[in-house]
């Protein structure tokens, strides 16, 4: 939930006491300033959120924005609430990690205990470098929704199927895509699907708060079939003024052969019923690779009754790999996780999804535990979607052991 992530980064709730030492961990071994040594960390880490007119509610870009956030952003960070990631590190590798170094905890817990001070300004590095507008560059086409939305200021908002406004005249391959939200503040996500009425998940992209648009390197790409109209899955929050919203998805036709469709599926539990005031149930799903493939990275779902969720490879001959754990679900912040190196994946194998729900008065976001729970699109219901990212082995790609999305920061920096 969007309220959930802001809360989360502002602070606006209960703040338990934090224990935390420092011992071990190597500072910069003198007084530390926002210039010389925070202000990198920011500008690696946390500023494709936290600047003007991203879901971040305060900038980091400089010291002025910065500084009267000192003292949460240090509790943040030493609880690593900040940069949102979840991820049990010694589960997995994966390219897009959030997490910061305890290094970097370290260097910012120093710098806030130090009186939170700027330092010289001719040790700022350069700030880095954004687009405005499309992260993904130009589009070669812009869609958007058919008709404006109208938001209204107040109650729940049902998930809504709309169709865009284009239809493909002919076959295309997709490169990038991005979706842009037309009203950022009642927008919790969106999803791109197709086929009647919006029925197939496998679209192009999506969007949600911090994940990055999907830009794939040259010889990988989408395709959207000659006579497609994308839709969208909208999930507004009210923000107590009633608005318009009219989001818009930007595409980049690949320019150079495709030798690799990039596939994601979507293989979701319909038949969770959580028990009333239970504080741990547990739920399954699975997806089978039906051919040999290589797994680039998936994204778990749930709702705000989630409590954790795992991720695991097994394959034919009954081996295990535990690919992901995410021991304290956040509902605010889902993520792909994509591999720093694909997995190498037989026929057969699969991917088996275990999630545990808390439907107890412990869960403080949970409406109402005195009653069951199904699987459903509102965020009172629940859900197990689960959504891998992979592609199918062929010549082209057989020893290709790299990671298919090109980093949004690397289309900034050029």
């Amino acid at each position: 939930m969007r309220k959930a992530a802001v809360l989360a980064i502002f602070g606006i709730c209960i703040i338990f006491s934090l224990q935390f030492s420092t011992a071990g961990r190597q500072g910069p071994g003198r007084e530390v300033t926002f210039t010389k040594d925070v202000a990198p960390i920011f500008f690696e880490s946390c500023v494709y959120c936290h600047r003007p007119g991203e879901i971040g509610p305060f900038s980091l870009l400089t010291y002025n924005a910065a500084r009267p956030w000192a003292k949460s952003i240090k509790q943040r960070v030493l609880s690593r609430q900040m940069p949102p990631w979840g991820a049990d590190p010694k589960y997995g590798h994966f390219r897009n990690d959030k997490n910061l170094s305890d290094k970097d905890i370290a260097t910012i817990a120093a710098w806030v205990d130090g009186g939170a001070k700027e330092g010289n300004p001719a040790d700022m590095p350069p700030a880095p470098k954004f687009t405005d507008g499309w992260q993904i560059g130009e589009p070669d086409l812009i869609v958007k929704l058919a008709e404006p939305v109208k938001v209204p200021a107040t109650g729940t908002i049902p998930y809504m199927t709309l169709p865009t406004d284009y239809v493909f005249p002919e076959d295309v391959w997709v490169q990038a895509a991005e979706v842009r939200p037309g009203n950022r503040a009642v927008v919790h996500h969106a999803m791109t699907q197709y086929g009647e009425r919006g029925s197939v998940v496998d679209g192009p992209t999506l969007y949600s708060p911090g994940i990055e648009p999907m830009v794939y390197r040259e010889g990988y790409g989408k395709l959207i079939p000659k006579g497609t109209r994308i839709w969208l899955q909208m999930h507004y929050n009210a923000n107590g003024k009633e608005t318009t919203d009219q989001t818009s998805i930007g595409f980049k036709f690949a320019k150079a052969p495709v030798h690799t469709e990039v596939r994601m599926d979507m293989t979701p539990n319909f038949n969770i019923l959580i028990p009333p005031m239970v504080q741990s149930h547990e739920a399954v799903t699975a997806f089978q690779f039906p051919a040999d493939a290589k797994l680039h990275g998936f994204r778990p779902h749930m709702h705000i009754r989630g409590r954790d969720v795992s991720v695991t490879l097994v394959y034919p001959d009954g081996r295990r790999r535990l690919l992901l754990h995410l021991p304290k679900w956040d509902d605010g912040w889902q993520y792909f996780y994509m591999l720093s190196e694909p997995a190498t994946v037989p026929k057969g194998a699969f991917l088996e999804v275990v999630a545990n729900y808390d439907n107890s008065p412990a869960n403080p976001l949970n409406p109402d535990p005195t009653k069951a729970v199904r699987w459903g699109n509102q965020v009172w219901e629940e859900m197990l979607n689960f959504y891998p990212v992979w592609t199918e082995v062929n010549d082209a790609n057989r020893n290709d052991n790299a990671p298919i999305l090109v980093p949004i920061k690397q289309l900034m920096s050029n």
